[in-house]
């Protein structure tokens, strides 16, 4: 170990800062003056160091900044990341993250910051932005820009085009298998609640018709448990059903109605406005809803009857309080959560951090290509057992992806590591 990483590690077990370096920002996105150290803020005296002839270990002393592209910075699922990011691993190992200010919601949109990225000299962005990732990485490529997916999923065949990318290091996120199990237990969950036995369902799909894999296989679980519970006639198959992209009522064969409700949110009020009137008593989503949540209690209590309401999303501060708080028939706000906690995307920060050292090459899979790490979600059929998970939640730092043993797989302090021993510290 050298001696600038051996003295890291000692402040770092120690609890105190070692390197002196930019403030973690808050949670506004951080603009180019404020990630890139000029000449003036030098300290006089000081011999100048260009990033040309800086050691990998004297760039992290500097300060890395990873860019980090997200939908919406609002949602909350964002936020629990971003709190991981900005307060435990950027104090930790003197980084700062940089976020896109606006929503994305086009391949150009992830375009243009990459591009936002690139003037500001950040050379590495973690995305948690699945669709877009075939239009994305050609231009990172150019740019000499690492890119890793750092929560998600995508297709076979998206993977078998992007794999051999040098500037894409991987996905980590859950097993196709896991989410289609997330869109399933939703579904049980959901019905195991509908007393009546005839519950009308709005499923919202999210980007499950325009190329989101994470999306379709959750309402392809979704769909096909309905099915299996009620005993429904589909009139095409649950992967069509899934690929609509207009609002559609969809043939059930039976009194239970469903339908269909695509697109990604821009406040909510979209799904305010369906079940008002609706008639639905059930709100099922294949992506987080919860800044719905709100109007559809607005609409139970127009409505005049309960609507129970299950979304995949993250154990956050603000579903706490959805599972904690009722609404105006005496029944939580959220009813059952499929989700992800804060530090679940810290194997992505250890793999762009390896990248940023030069060892983006032995992190790649037994066969060279990107890899594929596997992490699962966790499940809240009711408050007491999202409170129980909540509270794992917000105590995972140390317990799951802590920096300590992220030193163990990070080459730079750490000779031996290898891409099993990061396959490992990822998947645990």
């Amino acid at each position: 170990m050298r001696r600038s990483a051996a003295i890291f590690l000692l402040g770092l077990l120690f609890g105190i800062s070692t390197f002196a370096g930019m403030p973690v920002e808050g949670s506004r996105a951080l603009a180019a003056e404020d990630s890139i150290e000029t000449e003036e803020d030098a300290s006089a005296g000081s011999a100048e160091v260009t990033e040309e002839t800086m050691s990998a270990e004297e760039e992290m002393a500097a300060g890395y900044t990873i860019g980090v592209s997200v939908y919406d910075p609002e949602d909350w699922e964002a936020i629990a990341f971003r709190d991981y990011f900005e307060d435990y691993l950027g104090t930790a190992f003197n980084t700062t993250f940089y976020y896109n200010a606006e929503r994305i919601d086009t391949a150009e949109d992830e375009i243009a910051f990459v591009e936002e990225l690139h003037e500001a000299g950040v050379k590495g962005i973690i995305s948690f932005l699945s669709t877009y990732i075939e239009d994305v990485l050609p231009v990172c490529e150019e740019y000499g820009m690492y890119y890793v997916l750092g929560s998600g999923t995508i297709s076979d065949e998206v993977y078998e085009n992007v794999k051999d990318n040098p500037y894409f290091l991987g996905t980590i996120g859950p097993t196709t298998e896991d989410e289609q199990t997330a869109g399933e237990t939703l579904a049980e969950n959901l019905a195991a609640l509908d007393e009546s036995g005839n519950a009308s369902y709005l499923v919202v799909t999210g980007g499950s018709g325009i190329g989101n894999e994470m999306h379709h296989l959750r309402t392809i679980g979704i769909l096909t448990k309905l099915q299996e519970i009620y005993g429904l006639t589909y009139d095409q198959s649950v992967e069509e059903l899934a690929a609509i992209t207009e609002t559609t009522e969809i043939e059930t064969g039976t009194d239970v109605r469903i339908t269909i409700f695509p697109g990604y949110l821009v406040d909510g009020s979209e799904v305010g406005e369906a079940v008002t009137g609706g008639e639905y008593t059930m709100v099922i989503s294949a992506m987080t809803i919860a800044n719905a949540i709100t109007n559809i209690c607005n609409a139970e209590a127009e409505n005049g009857y309960d609507i129970k309401v299950g979304m995949v999303d993250c154990f956050t501060d603000q579903n706490y309080a959805f599972f904690n708080e009722t609404d105006a028939n005496g029944d939580s706000r959220l009813n059952c959560l499929v989700g992800k906690y804060g530090a679940i995307v810290g194997p992505s920060f250890v793999a762009m951090c390896n990248a940023y050292a030069g060892y983006a090459d032995d992190f790649r899979d037994e066969d060279g290509c990107a890899f594929r790490l596997y992490q699962t979600y966790w499940y809240a059929a009711d408050t007491e057992e999202f409170n129980e998970l909540y509270a794992q939640s917000i105590s995972t730092y140390e317990n799951t992806y802590s920096a300590t043993d992220m030193m163990q797989v990070l080459k730079l302090y750490n000779a031996d590591a290898d891409y099993a021993a990061f396959q490992e510290f990822a998947e645990k």
